[in-house]
């Protein structure tokens, strides 16, 4: 009886490893298809991604490589179901069909010529670790291949696949410009008038996970705060415009444009 018992226990996984076997995904190639994907793109992924892939908000596309997806059902399945714990949305708005035009049209940013980024990263890192003082706030990883840095600000270890030079120097010269949903400035009026600030981890319909600027979460009840106040302008990181000369400026860039996946 065990023995049938474990025969037909082996015989249910085997069945469910085979059915959650992932879809090879093939995308289209027609100048059809890549127009579509191209008015789909346009309405849906470059207010984070920009107009050219060359990312912002979002992660830039304009790449050789994606980081996270090697083949083309990877990206397919990431435009369908998002990247959780992070601001990539899934587009469940979109038809199977739909999806996998887009991704064929992201396929053709990688045809840019990559941007120059003018600047030195070994003098960058210097100015990181130095004038510029972002290790107190951001992490970057050492050479042991651990996290070493402040956590209140992003973690800068992978920014270089991430975001574009252009808009890590947008973040750098005018930091409130574009923040990040999970680190929106945002305030928690407990009942008892306490008030707790700091930035926004998560948050569903009852509670509000807030991280404070002296490295402590709180979980907060949303139905027992007397209110919750976001300021998505306001943010803890400094401007450096006119703190920084134009070569310790680039070289910062340069430094940050360097940090990129190993693997």
């Amino acid at each position: 009886m065990l023995r049938l018992l474990g025969f037909v226990l082996g015989a249910a996984i085997l069945t469910i490893a085979q059915d959650t076997k992932k879809e090879e995904i093939v995308l289209p190639t027609s100048a059809e298809d890549l127009a579509t994907g191209k008015k789909l793109y346009d309405g849906s992924c470059q207010l984070c991604h920009g107009p050219q892939g060359d990312g912002g908000k979002g992660a830039n596309l304009a790449v050789p490589k994606l980081a996270r997806a090697a083949t083309d059902s990877d990206l397919a399945r990431i435009i369908e179901v998002g990247i959780p714990g992070t601001e990539m949305p899934g587009a469940y708005h979109m038809v199977k069909k739909e999806i996998t035009q887009v991704a064929a049209y992201v396929k053709t940013f990688a045809k840019f010529t990559p941007e120059k980024v003018p600047g030195d990263p070994a003098k960058g890192r210097a100015v990181y670790l130095g004038k510029g003082g972002c290790q107190a706030c951001h992490t970057t990883t050492g050479a042991d291949g651990l996290l070493v840095g402040g956590l209140t600000g992003p973690d800068l270890s992978t920014i270089g696949g991430r975001r574009s030079a252009a808009h890590l120097r947008e973040s750098i010269v005018d930091p409130s410009a574009s923040i990040p949903d999970y680190f929106v400035d945002t305030t928690a009026v407990l009942a008892n008038g306490q008030r707790i600030n700091g930035r926004r981890l998560t948050e569903d319909t009852f509670y509000l996970v807030i991280h404070d600027y002296q490295g402590r979460n709180h979980v907060i009840d949303r139905m027992s705060a007397r209110e919750i106040i976001k300021d998505r302008k306001k943010t803890p990181m400094p401007s450096y415009k006119g703190k920084l000369s134009a070569d310790e400026l680039d070289n910062l860039i340069a430094f940050l444009v360097s940090l990129r996946e190993t693997k």
